[in-house]
């Protein structure tokens, strides 16, 4: 891996739009070589304390309590294109009040723990001298036929189709040890009822190399769906209930920072916190995650730049 770029495990890799978790820059514009790759797990908990309605106003709905698990894996198949694939385990608890009826079935005040969906993809590496560029596309997979209504619905239980770019570039002649990624993708969303739920999300990623083993990081994320319902505006619409967590209309911006720390040639350490500062139809989450990185070489160990 190029000592400029490093692939990051950011706070929310892949979870719930609509449930303003916080996913981040899973930005990876560098390749492995054919063969070598990394499994990382990533520990999240993240907490909710208020919503955002359709003009961004927030209010007080009762907070939310989510840990999440989120299991990912990158493979070289050759040195132009890698395969990726993430699972997503996810326990959360509602711990606002719970009246005799729900706000949604998992509202209990009790955690409740579940798969929530898969994702895999595929990269291609389009390099120049100074740029890494790589194209990817990727689906989206409920694992499972899941509950989606409530404040602590795990997921919204849709396919989708992701198509989109990652690029990154060394910094070094502009800052020293420093570096920069981003990545943009278009979701082709199922739909729910009359609602197309496709969007558009940007993460992206500045990096520093405070000592050869250590880097720290800013990142920032950006969410706009184009369609969907608007909360309070559209509770006149049938099953208005039954499907605005699904079919939220969810924007957000979000910012965190976070550390890598390579622990040995082929292990690492990486640790981030995150909070929702503008927001849509959404959940202002706010959190923090831990996980530990293994990179591996089908011919063995992979040795890196130490």
């Amino acid at each position: 891996m190029s000592p400029g770029l490093v692939r990051s495990t950011i706070i929310g890799c892949a979870l719930l739009a609509a449930s303003a978790s916080l996913k981040s820059a899973y930005a990876q514009a560098q390749l492995p070589s054919s063969g070598e790759g990394q499994v990382t797990f990533t520990y999240e908990n993240l907490y909710v304390r208020d919503h955002f309605d359709y003009t961004g106003k927030r209010f007080d709905a009762g907070p939310i309590r989510t840990n999440t698990v989120i299991t990912t894996f990158e493979y070289g198949l050759t040195d132009k294109l890698t395969l990726d694939a993430d699972l997503i385990h996810v326990t959360s608890k509602y711990e606002g009040f719970v009246g005799p009826v729900p706000h949604g079935p998992p509202d209990t005040g009790f955690y409740h723990p579940t798969f929530q969906d898969t994702h895999i993809g595929i990269r291609y590496g389009a390099y120049s001298k100074r740029l890494f560029v790589s194209p990817f596309i990727a689906v989206g997979i409920p694992t499972h036929h899941y509950e989606t209504r409530g404040h602590t619905a795990v997921g919204r239980d849709l396919r989708e189709l992701q198509l989109g770019i990652n690029v990154g570039r060394d910094l070094e002649g502009i800052i020293p040890k420093s570096y920069f990624q981003a990545r943009y993708a278009y979701a082709f969303v199922q739909n729910v009822e009359q609602f197309g739920l496709n969007r558009s999300n940007v993460d992206w990623e500045f990096g520093f190399y405070a000592k050869p083993r250590v880097s720290l990081r800013f990142t920032g994320a950006w969410q706009h769906t184009y369609s969907g319902v608007r909360y309070p505006l559209d509770q006149a619409i049938p099953d208005f209930h039954e499907l605005h967590d699904r079919a939220a209309k969810s924007a957000f911006m979000r910012f965190g920072g976070g550390f890598t720390v390579s622990l040995a040639k082929y292990f690492d350490l990486h640790g981030d916190v995150g909070n929702t500062y503008i927001g849509r139809n959404t959940h202002g989450a706010r959190g923090l995650s831990l996980g530990i990185s293994w990179r591996f070489s089908r011919g063995g160990f992979r040795v890196g730049k130490f």
